[in-house]
């Protein structure tokens, strides 16, 4: 996986495949840190060794690199990587990167990613916020709303894709994460 954003739709995907119907993501990037938290109703986690790369609950093959790779990525730079199972089910996921640190890798397309996910996974209710300070948070991306105002054949219009695109774009430009132009550690 080569940037955040491609980490972060390997962990929407496990929710789905969890059998998850809602996935709340919530990103904060501040003194060079970035900082992600995934929550998600579906089945948890079973076992503790989720991040072995040799363990995994997939049929198709024996190895999953995605949770192994996220840590290791996170822990190069001196984050973390915390994965719990929720009171009453589902997962919480966090993990920290210190941008700063010359192992960081890149943003990547994270609105393209949440985009991504609403056209892959319809059925599944997305919802992305911006923490701001410690407890605040502003709501950013719903796709349950986005589907109660368009429906399915207005949503695959390039115009429609577009504007959802680069309205979630300019919301994450807010707290300093561009696609277009990297990230700035000034």
């Amino acid at each position: 996986m080569k940037d955040i954003a491609d980490h972060i739709f390997d962990i929407l995907e496990n929710s789905v495949r969890a059998g998850a119907t809602e996935v709340q993501v919530v990103l904060s990037f501040n003194q060079k840190r970035f900082f992600c938290e995934i929550t998600d109703n579906g089945r948890g986690i079973t076992g503790n060794e989720v991040t072995d790369p040799f363990v995994t609950s997939r049929k198709e093959r024996r190895v999953g690199l995605g949770l192994p790779l996220l840590k290791r990525a996170a822990e190069s730079t001196g984050g973390f990587l915390k994965i719990s199972n929720l009171k009453g089910g589902g997962t919480c996921l966090e993990f920290e990167i210190n941008l700063a640190h010359i192992d960081a890798k890149p943003f990547g397309d994270i609105a393209k990613t949440f985009i991504d996910a609403l056209y892959c996974w319809p059925e599944v209710r997305f919802s992305v916020f911006l923490r701001e300070g410690k407890e605040r948070k502003l709501a950013i991306f719903d796709s349950k709303k986005i589907r109660e105002i368009v429906n399915n054949s207005e949503i695959k219009q390039k115009e429609v894709r577009d504007f959802i695109y680069n309205s979630l774009a300019q919301e994450l430009k807010k707290i300093g994460i561009d696609f277009q132009f990297g990230v700035s550690l000034s």
